[in-house]
């Protein structure tokens, strides 16, 4: 089934008019390719669902799923280094003179030419889901630096695109031990799931993490009399989701209740395409429900300076 387990998630600033009819346009001229000979990395759009649906765009009721590939050739430094080694060494040994620094950059060079033709790969896929008509980008992933590198490339593609990080006007943390404090101001949508962080805002090195336990014991309620402060929290949201939730806002361990989960096997398709089809409008439609609703109960969205 078609799910992140993690996100990152950004607001499109309210004057941005995204046009998704550019979307798949811009994104076929950048196909992914693999790495040719020396190439030590190539980047590209790749198929959303490769042999059910051959297309870099996949959408359904308004949201657009995308994925964006890299592959890069994996040439550790230590293997360079011998071989600039010994290049120096015979040089020196047969030249009988002493090679420079200039020299060794220029080998160290012809050596990476030359050994990045027969290098490894490893190959990255970030997906996205794009739903303007709700203002918001979800980046499946826990990563700032790859969710940023595929908002980089996209935003090079299409020509412009204004989102940003959601903030809220509260802080997370704050309204996380709010809530775990005998339950205090939990909105109904949610409940309190069984894995919390606390750190100690005096001293951040000190951590505590619990998993599996009642968050109402009294032992995490010491923890918060005592000063420290909720970095994450597992919630359950409206019987249907269950994730763990950051002071950052990125969502982890996203999935869904049993009870959710048997719902939806109900309606399994046997034909791929149309299986991909509900999917994402499941995927974007409750996420455009949760997200806002977690936005409101963090105090709204935070006010531009």
């Amino acid at each position: 089934m078609l799910w992140f387990r993690n996100a990152i998630w950004y607001r499109f600033s309210p004057s941005d008019s995204f046009n998704e009819a550019a979307l798949m346009e811009a994104l076929e001229a950048r196909p992914f390719v693999p790495c040719k000979g020396a190439e030590p990395r190539s980047v590209g759009w790749g198929e959303v669902a490769p042999g059910v649906i051959d297309l870099p765009v996949l959408t359904s009721h308004g949201f657009h799923l995308i994925s964006l590939r890299e592959e890069e050739k994996i040439l550790p430094s230590s293997v360079i280094k011998d071989q600039l080694n010994e290049k120096v060494e015979q040089i020196e040994a047969t030249e009988d003179r002493k090679v420079y620094r200039k020299e060794k950059v220029q080998l160290k060079d012809e050596i990476t030419l030359t050994l990045l033709p027969r290098a490894f790969t490893r190959r990255k896929t970030t997906r996205a889901l794009i739903a303007p008509h709700h203002k918001l980008l979800i980046v499946e992933g826990s990563s700032f630096k790859r969710a940023e590198e595929l908002l980089s490339t996209l935003r090079e593609d299409l020509g412009s695109l204004s989102v940003k990080l959601t903030s809220t006007a509260l802080p997370a943390n704050k309204v996380f031990s709010d809530w775990l404090l005998e339950n205090r101001d939990l909105p109904r949508a949610l409940e309190l799931g069984a894995v919390t962080e606390f750190t100690d805002p005096l001293e951040t090195s000190s951590q505590i993490k619990i998993k599996g336990q009642n968050l109402t014991d009294k032992e995490i309620q010491a923890h918060l009399s005592g000063g420290m402060l909720a970095e994450r929290l597992e919630l359950v949201w409206r019987d249907q989701l269950q994730f763990v939730m950051h002071s950052d806002l990125t969502l982890h361990s996203i999935k869904m209740t049993d009870q959710y989960q048997e719902q939806q096997s109900d309606r399994e398709q046997e034909d791929e395409a149309l299986a991909l089809d509900a999917d994402l409008a499941l995927l974007g439609i409750e996420f455009t429900r949760l997200l806002p609703e977690l936005l409101e109960a963090l105090g709204g969205e935070a006010e531009e300076a």
